[in-house]
């Protein structure tokens, strides 16, 4: 199967990077006991906590092997968690799976590539899990003891209890302060992920792809020319994160909801003929943000919208009015629209996951809305009807 050169690149690009810096700042092997080297130390500590967020089976996948190398290999008699071979080989199959995926991705049809694109997008939340579970307390420990200002040397017992004083101190808000980027920075990164469960078209996925793997990539580079010119190139990544979080958060539930649809077949277990339906809103102006989870029903001035503010303060519930909504049965989920009178542009009110997808009568009716065919469902059914009418035709014919 062709794969696309910008894939491959990236791909190749960002795995040599990644285990070039593996190489050259193994979180095991920095030293942090000189002074001088205490800014070095972080900057190496932030850049990785960076790239672990990024890319985290990867970078996982590149660090572990490579200290598994420095230990002696298989003659090694102790080794972190995150080099241990019984841990590095299922990782790294499941990274070269997922590797083989997006290579021929492009080739696979689309209701196939859905369900793999689902199953990959489940796998990245389990990998960053692990990830961070197995590496990221090797990498603060390092930062931590490179941070203190105090260390306990000689045999001094209040020197000593001075320095694990000292080394709680850093942990306390060390520790929050690492979670904090790590999270922001993974659920951004994770978007990627979610945006390819949610595009229909293979081009558009190699290009997330292909995206993800630069910064990736640059941030590798940068780290071996340079661990303070990391540091530089981390920190934009880590503001534009933390400013970008929330949405990204939303954007995710979305993905999620659409990718266990899709996975675990949940439109046989969901009847939208009563209740409340699960619905994210697609529409601003309303007082809560675009892509909110909660749930819709009509009411006699359109629909009504109930959700949770960040998912734990008491239920609210808004009110769209639609006096003249349209249904529209997407290729994999399905969205109500309206064009307010007066407006040229169609404007989205509501997006439903793919479990409503065959029921879509029903909610059409439920809502009082003309029931429409998304674009890519109408190229579909005309190609259909094209190869039939061939067929019909060439059975017609004489002998």
């Amino acid at each position: 199967m062709r794969t696309t050169p910008t894939l491959r690149v990236s791909i190749v690009l960002a795995t040599l990077a990644v285990t070039a810096v593996a190489c050259a700042a193994s979180p095991a092997t920095i030293a942090s006991t000189m002074p001088e080297s205490r800014a070095t130390t972080i900057a190496v500590g932030v850049a990785q906590i960076t790239g672990l967020a990024i890319s985290p089976l990867l970078v996982l996948v590149a660090l572990g092997w490579t200290e598994f190398l420095n230990a002696g290999g298989f003659s090694a008699t102790a080794l972190p968690i995150y080099a241990n071979p019984w841990l590095l080989i299922p990782c790294s199959v499941v990274l070269a799976l997922a590797l083989a995926k997006k290579c021929v991705a492009p080739a696979i049809p689309l209701p196939i590539r859905k369900l793999f694109d689902a199953g990959e997008y489940l796998e990245a939340k389990v990998s960053a899990l692990v990830a961070a579970g197995v590496l990221l307390p090797s990498i603060i420990a390092t930062m931590a003891a490179a941070a203190s200002v105090t260390s306990a040397t000689g045999g001094d017992a209040s020197a000593q209890s001075a320095g694990i004083t000292a080394d709680w101190a850093v942990y306390l808000w060390m520790v929050p302060a690492v979670l904090v980027v790590f999270g922001a920075v993974w659920i951004t990164f994770h978007a990627v992920d979610a945006l390819i469960v949610l595009s229909p078209f293979a081009l558009i996925d190699t290009l997330l792809v292909a995206l993800r793997a630069s910064v990736l990539a640059m941030l590798a580079l940068s780290l071996l020319v340079s661990p303070i010119l990391a540091l530089l190139l981390c920190a934009p990544i880590i503001l534009l994160s933390l400013l970008f979080a929330g949405w990204c958060v939303r954007l995710d539930m979305f993905a999620l909801c659409v990718a266990l649809d899709l996975l675990f077949a949940r439109a046989k277990r969901s009847d939208p003929s009563r209740g409340p339906m699960r619905a994210f809103l697609a529409t601003r102006g309303h007082g809560a943000p675009i892509r909110t989870m909660g749930h819709a029903q009509p009411d006699p001035a359109g629909i009504a919208f109930t959700y949770r503010p960040l998912f734990l303060l008491p239920r609210r519930t808004i009110h769209i009015a639609a006096s003249q909504p349209t249904l529209v049965r997407g290729a994999i989920w399905s969205t109500i629209i309206e064009q307010p009178p007066g407006v040229a542009r169609t404007q989205r009110l509501l997006a439903f996951p793919p479990r409503y997808t065959p029921h879509a009568e029903t909610i059409a009716t439920r809502f009082r809305a003309r029931l429409s065919e998304g674009v890519i469902r109408r190229a579909w059914h005309s190609v259909r009807s094209a190869i039939a009418a061939i067929l019909a035709g060439s059975s017609e014919s004489p002998a």
